[in-house]
Parts: structure tokens; C-alpha cells; sequence
């Protein structure tokens, strides 16, 4: 499974070129969050409880990635005006 994973990533990680760095967040935590995602579901199809965990670890982390990228977009909105 980690080729899948590597293959995920980099496939992710083309689709971020260009981006600002508020974006950049946003996009690394989707494409966290979706990694993790897409390992849960390969670890309930194998049986792999640490493939699964480590999904779930994955789509959390990908969250607060995510969480993080509003943060910062609202505090350079607010530095614009």
C-alpha cells in the first residue's frame, strides 16, 4: 500500500502548483484528508487495523490542515481591509 499512498500524493501535489500559501494549506489538508480516506477504505478491504488507523490518523490531521488554511485566509482578509 505505500505505492498507492506515494502515487496519491504525488498526483495531489501536481494539482497545488501555483497556488498562494493560503491555498497551498487548504489544498495539503484535502489532500490529506482524502489520502486518509481512500486508506481507511483499503484497510477495511484488507483488514488491515493499521492501515485503517492509520486513515483515520490521516483524514484528522488533513481536517485541522484544513481548519488551519480558514484561519489564515480570515486573518489576511481581515489585514486587507
Amino acid at each position: 500500500m505505500p505505492t498507492l499512498r506515494l502515487a496519491l500524493v504525488a498526483a495531489l501535489a501536481l494539482g497545488a502548483t501555483g497556488l498562494t500559501a493560503c491555498d497551498r494549506t487548504h489544498e495539503s489538508g484535502a489532500s490529506q484528508k482524502t489520502i486518509g480516506h481512500v486508506e481507511s477504505a483499503a484497510g477495511d478491504l484488507t483488514g488491515s487495523e493499521k492501515l485503517k488507523s492509520q486513515g483515520k490518523h490521516d483524514e484528522v490531521v488533513g481536517g485541522v490542515k484544513s481548519a488551519v488554511g480558514d484561519v489564515k485566509d480570515t486573518v489576511m482578509d481581515a489585514v486587507k481591509k
